[in-house]
């Protein structure tokens, strides 16, 4: 009997340890993936003091990743307004626009054939934090961020809802997958169609006006691009497709 009341204990144990590694995981709403398990590269090299495109093109092997002809038809266009994003995907028009709100918060809308999808609410202040829509897979991925506010709606759906986050900044296509960077208690990282992919950082440089655009995200050609500090060192990072390496 005692045997049997120890095996009882150990298994009463484990499953309450199990239960406990599962809330955590589900917490944070992300499983950890190395690149390589999930069809990516990382690469990155450790940089000097400022930022400027010949370190990463030195470590890389190649310049700006900018969008190449093919990539072009999966981003908006920007309405006359100004203030209004639109993009068709199949037989549906997207459009994320200024739809009301009370001075400095406006409300900013994402429809899908005219009927709303998603508000969201921010100060119009350097730039528009009506910032980008992109069809990412055959799904719209609307990116939104005042500085305080910053998300992005994938498919109807807020992913720091989805993935438990403070923030989420800048999405991209990688194999017409997800990419973006996510940001939790502080701490950076890259999440990758659902999952976490590579270590955290201290910060990651997000910028979208002026010249700290330059050494913020980067992407196009299947590569996604940052400038990250991690224990006090600054790090430039290559996110790419297998098959796309060194191209």
């Amino acid at each position: 009997m005692k045997k049997r009341s120890v095996l009882l204990l150990a298994v009463t144990l484990l499953a309450i340890l199990g239960q406990a590694s599962c809330a955590s995981r589900q917490s944070l709403g992300l499983e950890i993936a190395n690149p390589e398990d999930i069809g990516v590269t990382w690469q990155e090299c450790t940089i000097s003091q400022g930022f400027d495109w010949q370190q990463a093109e030195s470590c890389f092997g190649h310049s700006m990743p900018l969008w190449d002809e093919s990539e072009k038809g999966n981003f908006r266009c920007r309405l006359d307004d100004m203030e209004s994003l639109q993009l068709t995907i199949g037989q549906d028009i997207y459009r994320a626009s200024l739809s009301g709100g009370l001075f400095p918060k406006e409300k900013y809308t994402l429809y899908k054939t005219d009927q709303a999808i998603q508000s969201l609410y921010g100060e119009f202040a350097a730039y528009s934090p009506n910032v980008s829509l992109q069809n990412i897979g055959g799904k719209a991925a609307w990116e939104f961020s005042d500085g305080n506010t910053a998300t992005i709606i994938y498919d109807g759906s807020d992913v720091r809802q989805l993935y438990s986050l403070d923030k989420a900044y800048r999405p991209y296509g990688l194999d017409g997958k997800l990419i973006f960077i996510g940001q939790k208690g502080g701490r950076y990282f890259v999440v990758y169609d659902g999952w976490k992919v590579g270590p955290d950082f201290d910060e990651i440089v997000i910028a979208y006006c002026c010249e700290p655009v330059l050494w913020s995200v980067q992407y196009g050609q299947g590569k996604y691009v940052f400038w990250g500090s991690r224990d006090g060192q600054w790090y430039v990072v290559e996110i790419a497709l297998r098959e796309n390496k060194g191209g």
